[in-house]
């Protein structure tokens, strides 16, 4: 009974000083403001610009060009529920092709495209392929 109560304060002790601890080297410049902006103020331009992505179908359209392979991307459509959107396969390909654009890559090679259930959503629609960087 005695060490079933040590081990239980243990614990509780464990927990709440893990939870305490503050962590100070977070750069607060990375968070976006999230105040609403009032109607007639200008939106904050952003800061960063993505690079066009094009999405490749077919190896034969990348025969004789120099390219660099930057990795697996994914991109996903969710349907959560009926009264939700049907999941899109054009969405995850954009999807897709914005993580690409964060490795700065400027195309990516389809893999497949996919729409499944489950996985959390009533309806997926899940596409793949791998960021490119063509050079010319």
């Amino acid at each position: 009974m005695h060490m079933r109560l040590l081990l239980l304060g243990i614990m509780a002790l464990f927990m709440t000083g893990c939870s305490m601890q503050k962590s100070s080297d977070v750069d607060q410049s990375k968070f976006t403001d999230m105040r609403l902006n009032k109607p007639g103020q200008p939106q904050k331009p952003r800061s960063q610009t993505l690079p066009s992505v094009r999405i490749v179908e077919k190896t034969e359209d990348l025969l004789g060009a120099p390219f660099k392979d930057l990795g697996i991307v994914a991109g996903e459509s969710c349907r959560q529920t009926l009264q939700d959107p049907p999941a899109s396969l054009p969405i995850a390909k954009k999807r897709m092709a914005t993580k690409a654009a964060y490795k700065n890559a400027n195309a990516v090679l389809l893999h497949e495209c996919q729409i499944v259930t489950g996985l959390g959503c009533y309806q997926s629609a899940i596409c793949e392929g791998t960021a490119l960087l063509i050079t010319k």
